[in-house]
């Protein structure tokens, strides 16, 4: 893999990778699409604060709204919610059939799970987050790196992006193992503040990281609490820990299967503090949820395994008839 890096969706996340492949002498560009925030880094550059190292740089980045006015790269990185990811993969559809390495960084359960396991039998379309299948067909798994993010950043304004914590970011292949071009992607971070992991198994990676997101993130969205106030109301952190136990038995019949308990995963919780997930924070700034990569795929793949989930039935169906009161969805739950 070259030094030839598109950002795609540079957000406060991808705007993280961005820098951190800059500062790995990395050649990087910026797609992603029209508004202030592209504007204002094509104006005025990219300021990348860092809150653990108290510094603050500013990147200069050439940005397109069109991948046709950019050069090819090596490495096309998507940082979008995982809605927006179809969007993505068909802005870039000219340089996938190029061959350009792929790597996607996203919450949820990828649209290729079903492709990569044998026990769930059936189509390996995973309709909830990929309705048509045309993700799949886009980027099959092996075409792609899935990419796990353990860091923490937030847009404060257009061209200005604050690392707020965290440093890891695994990456695999998801058929498993340590590929060349995952070893390569690696070393493409190999200075930057972002540490790189490469993964043998990014499925449980993924999986790992759901676990930590399929509960607290809708029931602080539902509720507008932060996650202290949910797991110190005995209710709520037991609606908790059975959407943990629900997702846990998934991944298991998936042969995925969770290095913690429903109680270990919360006690890391509540070590974080009063902090407001990432769904709530999209829910108080009026953008659409993950609902569907976080909790509706669980949902599917529930039924396609016959595992039970009352849990993750009940909030799903209230939060999904919130986005359709709201106008983010065209249909509520079901």
């Amino acid at each position: 893999m070259g030094h030839r890096i598109t950002i795609v969706g540079p957000g406060a996340v991808g705007a993280t990778l961005a820098g951190a492949f800059a500062a790995s002498g990395a050649d990087v560009c910026l797609l992603g699409r029209p508004g202030p925030h592209l504007d204002a880094i094509a104006a005025q550059g990219l300021v990348l604060c860092s809150r653990q190292a108290r510094s603050e740089h500013r990147f200069w980045f050439p940005t397109a709204y069109d991948a046709g006015q950019l050069p090819f790269p090596d490495l096309a990185v998507l940082c979008v919610k995982s809605q927006d990811l179809l969007a993505a993969a068909r802005s870039i559809r000219l340089w996938i059939d190029h061959g350009v390495e792929v790597l996607v960084v996203a919450n949820g359960v990828p649209w290729w799970l079903l492709s990569t396991v044998g026990q769930a039998g059936g189509e390996p379309v995973l309709r909830s987050v990929d309705p048509e299948g045309e993700l799949l067909h886009l980027l099959p798994a092996r075409r792609v790196m899935a990419g796990v993010a353990h860091f923490s950043s937030a847009l404060d304004a257009p061209g200005q992006v604050t690392h707020l914590s965290g440093t890891r970011l695994v990456v695999g292949d998801p058929t498993g193992g340590v590929s060349n071009r995952v070893a390569r992607c690696a070393a493409a971070l190999s200075a930057g503040p972002v540490h790189p992991e490469p993964s043998r198994d990014i499925r449980r990676d993924i999986w790992e990281k759901l676990l930590g997101n399929v509960n607290l993130n809708p029931v602080s969205a539902l509720t507008g609490a932060n996650v202290l106030e949910i797991l110190d109301d005995p209710a709520l952190r037991q609606v908790c820990a059975d959407m943990f136990e629900e997702t846990a038995a998934v991944g298991a019949a998936l042969g995925i299967d969770a290095a913690m308990t429903a109680d270990e995963r919360l006690a890391v919780a509540r070590e974080l503090g009063a902090f407001r997930t990432s769904m709530l924070q999209d829910a108080d700034r009026g953008r659409p949820l993950e609902l569907d990569a976080i909790v509706g795929a669980v949902r599917e793949l529930a039924r396609r395994t016959g595992v039970p989930s009352p849990s993750l039935d009940v909030v799903y169906a209230l939060l999904a008839l919130r986005e359709y009161v709201r106008g983010h969805r065209a249909t509520p739950g079901t």
